[in-house]
């Protein structure tokens, strides 16, 4: 019988397949397709909610924790907890079989505490506790570079997201060198390139600005920056592993396979369409933009420059650069209908005692 299409990407590259933020039955399916680990972030429940299996079972968490704690943010956290603590469940036999090289499970907290260190710190080592293949999923920004600092000095496995440019990327590998160096910890680490959620940054300043930008350029500009960034992760011989994110069409994984990274892609509508299309498998790594197309973005798309450019952001910069603000904004979306869901629980709750 012929291998499935992410089984061939692992025999014959480097390059490893992630599911984001899945439901237990399509974690189940990832793993049996060759998924090593699975990411998710602060809007993960709230996608639970619209799976009516996955939904009950939110319910019935929500409502075993409201007599015990009258802070709905502290519910949300709890019920995020369990539902990636089952997660962890599913992919605890791989980190067992791989010696806790595979089979991790990300987490990340609230997405409106990501401004103060000592919360992001507080969180993390909390969520370090649900289980022992968690990855703790950190933002790089001022504050997030320093509690991803805490976490390595705990030993604690990390993966640095919202990672757009270069700097971020150069800034965050920088830091977790010297926190290994200072404590003697090394524990596993990913830098992430949010390829897709980047293109929707560049595509709304290009539609809030009325520019006229070729589509077929437009479509590999932020794969264009992962690729410049895995070559330099990769010439300056940084610690840990790139890791895609952010995906939003085929390419955001196809053009990226042959490259010693890993991938996380959901599994509906990516994951799902790859198998189906079950094309062969090629190396694109090294094909990028030509140095024409790129000084074109570049001139036309300054956000797109800041990415690109070793130097082109300053860490104070981060938090409020476009393409990080917009992918925290869809986390903090996610965050609020989570809130907006432990609300009405409560007040059926209320009513009833």
């Amino acid at each position: 019988m012929n291998k499935s299409y992410f089984k061939r990407v692992h025999d014959r590259t480097p390059t490893r397949f992630w599911v984001n933020n899945p439901t237990l039955e399509q974690a189940k399916l990832a793993i049996e397709a060759g998924a090593i680990g699975c990411t998710t972030n602060p809007s993960f429940v709230s996608k639970l909610l619209v799976d009516s299996k996955e939904k009950e079972l939110v319910r019935r968490t929500v409502d075993l924790l409201l007599p015990y704690e009258s802070d709905d943010s502290i519910v949300a956290a709890k019920v995020q907890q369990m539902m990636i603590g089952r997660l962890a469940d599913l992919f605890l036999p791989l980190f067992e079989a791989s010696g806790g090289v595979e089979g991790l499970v990300t987490i990340q907290g609230d997405p409106y505490r990501e401004a103060d260190a000592s919360a992001i710190i507080e969180e993390g080592l909390e969520n370090s506790k649900v289980a022992k293949n968690v990855c703790i999923k950190i933002p790089v920004t001022t504050w997030g570079i320093e509690a991803i600092e805490t976490m390595v000095k705990h030993d604690i496995p990390t993966m640095a997201t919202e990672v757009m440019g270069l700097s971020q990327m150069i800034s965050i590998s920088e830091a977790y060198k010297k926190a290994s160096e200072d404590s003697g910890f090394a524990p596993p680490f990913w830098v992430t390139h949010i390829t897709g959620i980047l293109d929707d940054h560049f595509k709304r300043v290009i539609k809030e600005q009325n520019l006229t930008i070729d589509p077929e350029l437009l479509k590999y500009a932020g794969l264009s920056i992962a690729k410049t960034q895995y070559k330099l992760f990769k010439e300056r011989k940084y610690p840990g592993t790139m890791i895609g994110g952010g995906a939003r069409k085929l390419e955001d994984f196809t053009e990226l396979v042959g490259a010693d990274m890993h991938i996380t892609i959901n599994w509906a509508g990516t994951a799902d369409k790859l198998i189906e299309l079950d094309k062969d498998v090629a190396s694109r790594i090294d094909f990028n933009l030509n140095q024409e197309q790129i000084d074109r973005l570049s001139r036309e798309l300054p956000d797109y420059d800041r990415a690109l450019q070793v130097d082109g952001m300053t860490v104070d910069e981060y938090f409020d650069y476009g393409g990080v603000e917009l992918f925290r904004s869809s986390f903090q979306k996610g965050w609020d209908e989570l809130l907006a869901y432990i609300g009405k629980r409560r007040k059926a709750y209320e009513a009833k005692n």
